[in-house]
């Protein structure tokens, strides 16, 4: 039995031990909620609801590793049991069996989406996908076999990288070919469009008391905001009040201008919007 470790999951590999696959494999289908497999590997996603569950089945599996490598150590244990938040990969593999290799297509296109070309049918593969990319709207597309990312941020550029630097995945060799110079523009493309998102959201952030002096909501459009802008001032425009006293002349000056302030800057927010958004 042989166990490894990476950022997001434990990797279980049972060589000509049947027996222990199968029961393990039995365990998960009677006591886990979300899992794929087929006859020679299984994986376990992680779900809040079930941790108990996995602590006990990663005791299960600490105790079987203890048992059949002599040469472990108790620090190997504790790293299986620290193994919660992980995803957890079993293999069963024969002393003949040749690991299977995937070679998968990647292309950019329109500049935004993602798309892996899969050779044939691979629900586990495509499962993989929409897990590891979570938080993402993943389609998959039964009819050409092929899985299409459409990116939240600079984290989706973050998990690629990672993705293509593996040389191993659900038991498979896998090898990403992918145009580098491509890969390259899109990953400059997605990093402006993080940046400019982030400085858009640090202005909105400000503008609330500008929204406030134009009596309007920041889920207002555009449209309804120049609307009132408009209204306002008229309204408070000095020359409505040019025969008042003084202090009304004043009052007026100040929330005119403060309009016209908030109304600009508000303007500029939907215009890098726009930018952001094209």
């Amino acid at each position: 039995m042989q166990i490894s470790f990476s950022h997001e999951m434990l990797a279980i590999t049972l060589e000509d031990n049947s027996k222990i696959f199968y029961h393990l494999q039995n365990l998960i289908e009677r006591n886990f909620s979300k899992w794929i497999g087929r006859k020679n590997k299984t994986i376990i996603f992680k779900q809040d609801d079930e941790d108990v569950k996995r602590r006990y089945f990663l005791k299960l599996v600490g105790k079987i590793y203890m048992k059949l490598n002599k040469r472990a150590s108790n620090s190997d244990y504790n790293n299986i049991l620290l193994a919660q938040d992980k995803s957890i990969k079993i293999v069963h593999l024969k002393s003949n069996q040749i690991q299977q290799q995937l070679k998968i297509d990647v292309k950019i296109e329109d500049n935004y989406v993602v798309v892996f070309y899969l050779s044939g049918s691979n629900s586990i593969f495509v499962n993989y996908l929409k897990n590891y990319f979570k938080n993402h709207l993943v389609q998959y597309r039964p009819k050409n076999y092929t899985v299409t990312i459409y990116p939240e941020s600079s984290k989706t550029i973050e998990l690629l990288e990672k993705l293509f630097q593996k040389k191993e995945i659900i038991g498979c060799y896998v090898e990403f070919n992918y145009n580098k110079k491509e890969y390259e523009q899109y990953r400059q493309n997605i990093d402006k469009k993080s940046i400019r998102k982030r400085k858009s959201n640090a202005l909105f952030n400000l503008l609330e008391e500008y929204f406030k002096v134009l009596e309007c909501s920041s889920g207002d459009s555009f449209e309804t905001i120049r609307k009132q802008y408009l209204r306002l001032v008229k309204r408070y425009h000095p020359d409505r009040v040019l025969n008042s006293n003084q202090t009304l002349l004043s009052h007026y000056s100040k929330k005119f201008q403060d309009i016209k302030q908030a109304y600009e800057i508000i303007k500029i927010y939907f215009e890098q919007e726009k930018k952001i958004t094209a």
